[in-house]
């Protein structure tokens, strides 16, 4: 190993506070609901005369968690069609600032909801700002004005560890690195300050037309590095480094030095001799001096061009969704999430517990989380709390006085999310008797 060439390693990623306020371990069950019941069958070799019934159950499970979260999504497009910047449904009402503001809340506290239930964490102020002071450290420096945002909200789910290395004259031109973490994904909730279009002149105002404070925006990203969360927010602005300007001004400096040089030398020269030469002279001395500064500003110009083009074409490939395509990637996150904690905690309490001794949650806990990490390789955090809580409300599952869980006879559960489907039909119809505007009435709520 070449000791010379081994980086310095100025921050490990157990240091980063973004990772710190993120779970140490993922929550998020990386499987289909399909793939994870082929799994078990074959695993716990399900006979055929239990087949049957365990694909029921899973089926009427899958269709009761779809129409609850159908409800939220009704809900969300009720909130969100005043608010979607690509709607082109015309408002026969004014919507009043009050209104707007109201509906802006309820839609993202809605949208909070659901994705943590699809495991997502909410990023502070203090981590994002954390986040562009790497980020202008490590990578490109953008410049941030958080005063453009009447609402901002950005959430993560899972990371991996990458390392980014420099050098710089200041450290001797020495190899340093540091570890940050790679978002897997990414979900940003915005709203533009009224502000910004209040004044005459903006610095932000000029990038930021297409952007109405009317609208709320959303967006879904992959594969972020903390360093890059800044390329994302709307009204970033490209700042060379010193060393980029260097390149540009130094050679432009001393190439003018020399031309203005051997111009004024030969301008010397002639205007001994010729009064019309010396007119000539000075003539291209200023030409000279003019193309040099036009060189000068076409290639800042290029440079950052060079970074704009960098970041766009980034920002292209990382794009997952807009706007409402956000909302269903993240109602279907959830409601996939929520089917496979309730498929994975029933089943292995119906095939590992005993009938008179159940599991308590950590012995289920414990069993689930080595199944996942056979099956996917992943160090799975599973969520037994909510898994059971799940099995309980559906009365799939009971515990006793020892505080250890069973599950209901297979050959019941079907029955009972029969009964579970029927009342879920009953509630929501009765719920939707004069039902005028989500803000208006408690349709949605539990």
């Amino acid at each position: 190993m070449n000791l010379r060439n081994s980086p310095t390693l100025n921050s490990r990623i157990e240091d980063d506070p973004i990772v710190d306020g993120l779970p140490k371990r993922t929550t998020f069950i990386p499987l289909r609901q399909k793939d994870l019941q082929k799994v078990l069958i074959s695993k716990f070799q399900i006979t055929d005369v239990e087949l049957l019934e365990y694909k029921k159950l899973c089926s009427r499970l899958q269709a009761i968690f779809h129409v609850e979260h159908l409800a939220s999504l009704l809900y969300l497009e009720e909130i969100y069609d005043t608010l979607d910047p690509d709607s082109n449904i015309v408002d026969l009402e004014t919507v009043s600032v009050e209104k707007r503001e109201a509906l802006t809340n309820a839609l993202l506290s809605e949208v909070e909801k659901l994705l943590f239930s699809a495991h997502y964490k909410r990023l502070s102020r203090e981590e994002l700002e954390r986040a562009i002071e790497v980020g202008c450290q490590w990578g490109v420096q953008l410049d941030v004005n958080f005063d453009i945002y009447e609402r901002l909200e950005i959430f993560a789910r899972g990371y991996r560890t990458v390392q980014l290395t420099r050098r710089r004259w200041q450290k001797l031109f020495r190899l340093e690195s540091i570890e940050l973490p790679e978002f897997q994904r990414l979900i940003m909730a915005f709203r533009m300050s009224p502000a910004l279009n209040a004044g005459k002149k903006d610095k932000f105002k000029k990038n930021q037309k297409s952007l109405d404070e009317k609208f709320v925006y959303l967006k879904a990203f992959k594969n972020i590095p903390e360093n890059d969360l800044e390329i994302l927010l709307p009204g970033s602005k490209v700042r060379l480094t010193k060393l980029d300007r260097a390149k540009i001004l130094l050679p432009t400096l001393s190439g003018m030095a020399f031309t203005i040089w051997k111009v004024a030398r030969g301008v010397l020269v002639l205007s001994l001799a010729f009064h019309f030469a010396n007119i000539l002279g000075w003539a291209i001395l200023i030409g000279a001096i003019g193309g040099y500064v036009f060189k000068s500003v076409l290639s800042y110009l290029n440079t950052k061009n060079k970074y704009q083009f960098g970041l766009t074409e980034s920002l292209y490939i990382k794009n997952l969704d807009n706007n409402s395509g956000v909302i269903y990637r993240i109602l279907n996150e959830a409601e996939e999430q929520e089917l496979c904690e309730a498929v994975l905690a029933y089943t292995f309490l119906w095939k590992c517990a005993g009938t008179e001794q159940g599991l308590t949650e950590d012995e289920l806990d414990k069993l689930v989380e080595e199944f996942l990490e056979q099956t996917t390789g992943i160090d799975v955090d599973f969520e037994v709390h909510d898994g059971l809580e799940k099995l309980e409300r559906l009365a799939l599952a009971t515990r006793n006085d020892r505080q250890e869980w069973t599950a209901s006879p297979i050959h019941l559960a079907s029955e009972l999310l029969n009964k579970n489907w029927s009342e879920l039909f009953e509630s929501r119809v009765a719920k939707t008797a004069g039902f005028e505007h989500p803000l208006d009435d408690g349709l949605f709520t539990n």
